[in-house]
């Protein structure tokens, strides 16, 4: 059933008015001249038009007692609940980077170590390949001593 402003002036009522929504209390508050923010929410509008009803005398002042009572603006709770989320978000963020930093870290400390082990395999190899070089450098050493005396000894035998 659509909203009719004349019959709610001609018999206003608590339960109507509890009824209607946030466009049709707007209409009524414009009606009487009652002064509210658009931004306001429909619960406070309702409130100041029940104000101004009793204080015209147009409803009994029981009706401001029995109503339900708007909460207070709220707003500062709401942003102090809305700074403590954001700090909670902002600490879990700065958890999350501190826990991808200390991975990034073992990481690069894993890589150094592998990279510093690989160097050190890849001179522990020259080391023995040098070694054996000098071992085979002196095997044919002795091999030309060895040949040598054995031509000084015999020479016949060495052929020359």
């Amino acid at each position: 059933m659509p909203f009719n402003l004349d019959k709610f002036v001609a018999s206003p009522s608590v339960e109507e008015l509890d009824s209607l929504k946030k466009s049709e209390i707007v209409k009524v508050a414009k009606h009487y001249g009652i002064e509210f923010q658009p931004l306001m929410r429909k619960d406070e509008i309702k409130r100041y038009v029940l104000e101004y009803l009793v204080d015209e005398s147009i409803l009994p002042s029981t009706v401001l007692e029995t109503a339900i009572t708007v909460p207070t603006d709220n707003t500062f709770e709401l942003k102090r609940l809305e700074m403590e989320m954001n700090k909670e978000i902002r600490l879990k963020e700065m958890e999350r980077e501190r826990e991808r930093e200390e991975r990034e870290r073992e990481k690069r400390e894993r890589e150094r170590e592998e990279r510093e082990r690989e160097r050190k395999e890849r001179e522990m190899q020259m080391q023995k390949e040098k070694e054996e070089r000098e071992m085979q450098m002196q095997r044919e050493e002795k091999a030309r001593e060895h040949e040598f005396r054995a031509r000084k000894i015999c020479p016949q035998i060495s052929g020359g």
